[in-house]
C-alpha cells in the first residue's frame, strides 16, 4: 500500500511509452491541416477582398448617385421665370443638409453674380465676428443670400443663423464683391461643359476646410446658355466616417485615392495626408506612391502593375492582401488593405475544432493509456507553470503545485512553495519589475557600472511635513501607501522602473537597465498621467476627509553611470551623475514657479512633436552655473483636441515670443506680452511674475553681467 502512495517516477515511466500512439494522431490532424489550410485560405483571400472592395465602391457609388439625383431634382424645380428665383430653395437646401450629414452646403449661383446658400456653421461665428452682445446663440445652419440692389444695382450679403429647428437666431449684412461665385473654377467649367462636374480637391475659401464639389447646370437661356450653376460641396473629414462605416474588419484600412493617385481620405482618422505649400497656399495631397507609412508603400508597390483584384505583401513580417477597385461614378478608386490574421484566424478556430473532434475519438479509444500519461504530465506541466511564475516574479498569478502521490513531486512541490514564500518577501524590499529585468537580461549582482544615456523623474508631496503633522502616524502611512501603489502603478504603465522611495519621494529610471528609445516621452507621459491620476484622487480624498497630496515632478534627461552600487552584501541598482541631480533640483524649482512639474530642455528637444510644452525660464540650479532652459509639460498632444488644443497652442506660442524679447533684452516689449497673456491664462501668473520682475528692475539698467539665466539659490 506504501509503494502507491510514494511510487519512484520511473515506476510510472515505463507505462507511458504506451502513450506513443499519440505522436502518430498528432502528425496526421497537423499535416491534415496544414494540407488543406493554404488551399482555403487562397479561396477565401480572393472571396473577402473581392466583397470587402465590391461593398466599399457600392455604397460610395450609391452615395454619389444620390447626390447627383439630388441635384438634378433641384435643378429642375428651379424657375427662371418667376420673379424671386431663390423662393423656396432655402427650405429645400435645408432639409436636404439636415437629412444628409456628410454635406457642408448647397448652394445655387446665378449668371448675373447673385447666389443662394444653404451651410452648416460653427456655434458663436459670424461673418463679421460678433454680434451686438459680442457673441452668437447656438447656430445649427446659415442661410447666405446675395443679390443686387434693383436702384444701385450694388451687391448686398445677407446671412442669417438657424438652431436645429431652422428657427432663426441672428441674422447680418456684410459687404460684398460682385460675381465672387461666378470666376470660380467649379462654375466656369459647368458654364462651358454644360454638364454635372465634380470637381478635384480644393481649399473652400469660406472654411479653410479641404473638399470637393459636385457642380450641375441651373437652366439655359434662349441661346442655350447656362444661366446659373447648382452646387453641393463635400469636406474631405466627412469621408473619414463614410470610410469608416464601410470598414470590412477592425483592423483593415480603406483609403479613397483620385485618378492622380493621391490620398483624398482614410477610414484611420488619425492619419494625415492634406496638406498645403506654405509660400503659394496651394492644396497638396500625399500620393500613394509617396507615402511615409511602409505598409501604404508596401500596398502601392504592390498593387500597382499588377491586374489582380487583389495582391499579396509582407511589412516587416507581417502578412497583408491589398485589393483595388474604381468608382462607377467618379475617378476615384477605393483601396482595402487587411492583415492576413483576419482571415487565418478564422481557420485556426476551424483547425481547432478538428483538432478537438479527432481528440475525441482518440480519447474513447485510448483511455486507459492517455489515463497514465496524464498522472505524469498533468503534474509536471503544473509544476513548469509555478516555476515559470516564480521566475518571472508574477507571483500574483502564481499556480498552487499538484497534489500527488509520487514522491519526487511531492519534495518539488513543497520546495517550489518555500521558494515562493522566499520571492514573495524579498520582493517586498526590492523594485519586482527591476529585478526581473536584471535576470532576463543576465546582469550578475556584482558591484560597477556603466555610462548610459537615461532619463529621470523625481517627485515629491507639496507641504509634507505639515501634512505628516496632523494625521495619526497609522492613517499618514495607510494614506501614503495608496499614493505611492497609483503613481507607482502609472510609472510603470510607462516602461519606467522604480529605483527608489526616498521618504515621501519617488525617483524612476527610464533607459536602464533595458535600453528605450521612447524613454524620453515615455518619461513625459508618466509624468502626465501621475497629475491626472493624482486630480482624481484628490476628489475621492476630500470626500473622505483625507488631505490631498499635491506633487511636484521634475524630468531631465543624460549620461549618467548605471549599475550595481553599494557594498558586497548590501547593493541597490540605481544611477548616479548630473543627470539625476538635475533632475531633483527642477522638481524641487516647481516651488519657485508655483507649477507641479517641471522638464530640462533636453526633455523638450526629444518630445516637442508628441508632448505639448510650455516655456518657463533659463535657470541655473543650485549647485550649477550653467543655466538650462525648462518648460512645463502640458499634454499629450493624441490627448487633446478641440477648443482646448488651440487655446494650450495659442498659449505656449504667446510664451515662447515673450521669453524670446526677454532673453534678447526687449524688456518692454516682454512685459506687453506677458501682460497680455496673463489676462487670457491668469493661472500661470506665479511662473511668469519672476520674468516680469526682472523686466521691470532692467528697463532702466540692465546689470553687466546679466545673461538671460535665473540662479535659484534653494534646492
Amino acid at each position: 500500500m506504501n509503494f502507491f502512495k510514494s511510487r519512484r517516477l520511473r515506476s510510472d515511466i515505463l507505462s507511458a511509452f504506451s502513450a506513443l500512439i499519440c505522436i502518430t494522431v498528432s502528425c496526421e490532424i497537423i499535416y491534415s491541416s496544414t494540407a488543406h489550410r493554404e488551399l482555403i485560405l487562397d479561396f477565401e483571400r480572393e472571396y473577402y477582398s473581392k466583397i470587402a472592395t465590391r461593398t466599399a465602391i457600392g455604397y460610395l457609388d450609391s452615395y454619389f448617385n444620390q447626390m447627383e439625383v439630388i441635384l438634378e431634382i433641384l435643378a429642375n424645380d428651379f424657375d427662371q421665370k418667376e420673379q424671386d428665383k431663390f423662393r423656396g430653395f432655402s427650405t429645400l437646401f435645408l432639409k436636404t443638409l439636415k437629412n444628409i450629414p456628410h454635406i457642408l452646403s448647397f448652394y445655387m449661383t446665378l449668371k448675373n453674380g447673385e447666389v443662394l446658400q444653404a451651410r452648416r456653421t460653427d456655434q458663436g461665428v459670424s461673418q463679421q465676428g460678433k454680434n451686438k452682445n459680442g457673441s452668437l446663440p447656438h447656430a445649427e445652419y446659415a442661410i447666405r443670400k446675395i443679390s443686387t440692389d434693383q436702384q444701385s444695382g450694388n451687391f448686398t450679403e445677407t446671412w442669417n443663423y438657424l438652431n436645429e429647428g431652422f428657427g432663426e437666431v441672428y441674422s447680418e449684412v456684410i459687404p460684398s464683391t460682385s460675381n465672387i461665385f461666378t470666376k470660380r473654377e467649379w462654375y466656369t467649367k459647368t458654364e462651358t461643359s454644360k454638364i454635372k462636374i465634380w470637381s478635384d480637391a480644393y481649399i473652400f475659401k469660406t472654411t479653410n476646410s479641404v473638399g470637393i464639389t459636385l457642380s450641375t447646370p441651373l437652366g439655359y437661356d434662349d441661346n442655350a446658355n447656362v444661366i446659373g450653376v447648382l452646387c453641393v460641396d463635400f469636406v474631405l473629414d466627412s469621408f473619414k466616417e463614410i470610410l469608416k462605416s464601410i470598414q470590412i474588419s477592425k483592423n483593415s484600412r480603406t483609403y479613397l485615392v483620385n485618378s492622380k493617385n493621391e490620398i483624398l481620405a482614410s477610414s484611420n482618422g488619425n492619419e494625415q495626408f492634406i496638406s498645403d505649400n506654405a509660400t503659394s497656399h496651394e492644396l497638396i495631397l500625399t500620393k500613394i506612391t509617396d507615402s511615409t507609412d511602409p505598409v501604404i508603400d508596401g500596398a502601392a508597390k504592390a498593387v500597382f502593375g499588377s491586374d489582380k483584384d487583389y495582391v499579396n505583401f509582407s511589412v516587416n513580417d507581417v502578412e497583408y492582401v491589398v485589393s483595388v477597385g474604381k468608382l462607377s461614378k467618379l475617378p476615384f478608386s477605393i483601396l482595402t488593405i487587411t492583415p492576413q490574421t483576419e482571415f487565418t484566424d478564422f481557420f485556426e478556430n476551424i483547425t481547432r475544432e478538428m483538432m478537438f473532434l479527432f481528440l475525441m475519438i482518440f480519447l474513447f479509444s485510448t483511455i486507459v493509456i492517455l489515463f497514465l500519461s496524464r498522472r505524469i504530465s498533468k503534474p509536471i506541466t503544473m509544476l513548469c507553470d509555478s516555476a515559470r511564475a516564480i521566475g518571472k516574479m508574477d507571483l500574483e498569478n502564481y499556480p498552487n503545485p499538484p497534489k500527488s502521490n509520487i514522491l519526487e513531486i511531492k519534495q518539488l512541490s513543497n520546495a517550489m512553495n518555500a521558494m515562493k514564500l522566499n520571492v514573495t518577501t524579498f520582493t517586498k524590499y526590492a523594485p519586482k519589475d527591476l529585478v526581473s529585468k536584471l535576470v532576463a537580461q543576465g546582469i550578475s549582482p556584482e558591484l560597477g557600472g556603466k555610462t548610459s544615456n537615461i532619463t529621470i523623474l523625481f517627485s515629491d508631496i507639496e507641504k509634507f511635513s505639515t501634512i505628516a503633522e496632523n494625521l495619526p502616524a497609522e492613517y499618514l502611512i495607510l494614506h501614503l501607501s495608496e499614493y505611492f501603489d497609483e503613481l507607482t502603478k502609472e510609472i510603470m504603465k510607462c516602461n519606467g522602473i522604480i529605483d527608489k522611495y526616498i521618504g515621501d519621494s519617488i525617483m524612476a529610471i527610464w533607459g536602464a537597465p533595458n535600453t528605450d528609445d521612447d524613454q524620453i516621452i515615455n518619461a513625459c507621459m508618466a509624468g502626465l498621467r501621475c497629475q491626472a491620476i493624482l486630480n482624481t484622487l484628490h476628489e475621492k480624498w476630500r470626500a473622505v476627509g483625507k488631505p490631498p497630496l499635491p506633487t511636484r515632478i521634475g524630468l531631465h534627461s543624460g549620461s549618467a553611470v548605471v549599475g550595481n552600487i553599494g557594498s558586497h552584501d548590501r547593493m541597490n541598482f540605481t544611477a548616479i551623475g548630473d543627470v539625476v541631480n538635475i533632475a531633483s533640483r527642477l522638481e524641487g524649482a516647481n516651488k519657485y514657479y508655483g507649477i507641479y512639474m517641471l522638464a530640462s530642455e533636453d526633455i523638450e528637444a526629444v518630445a516637442r512633436g508628441r508632448i505639448l510644452f510650455r516655456v518657463v525660464d533659463r535657470i541655473a540650479v543650485k549647485g550649477r552655473n550653467t543655466g538650462i532652459t525648462v518648460y512645463e509639460p502640458l499634454c499629450s498632444l493624441e490627448n487633446v483636441s478641440g477648443e482646448k488644443y488651440y487655446s494650450l497652442i495659442d498659449l505656449c506660442s504667446k510664451s515662447r515670443d515673450a521669453f524670446g524679447l526677454y532673453q534678447e533684452r526687449r524688456f518692454a516689449e516682454a512685459i506687453e506680452l506677458y501682460s497680455a497673456i496673463l489676462k487670457i491664462f491668469p493661472w500661470i501668473k506665479k511662473s511668469v511674475d519672476p520674468i516680469l520682475k526682472n523686466c521691470k528692475q532692467f528697463l532702466n539698467e540692465v546689470p553687466d553681467d546679466w545673461d538671460g539665466i535665473n540662479r535659484l539659490e534653494s534646492k
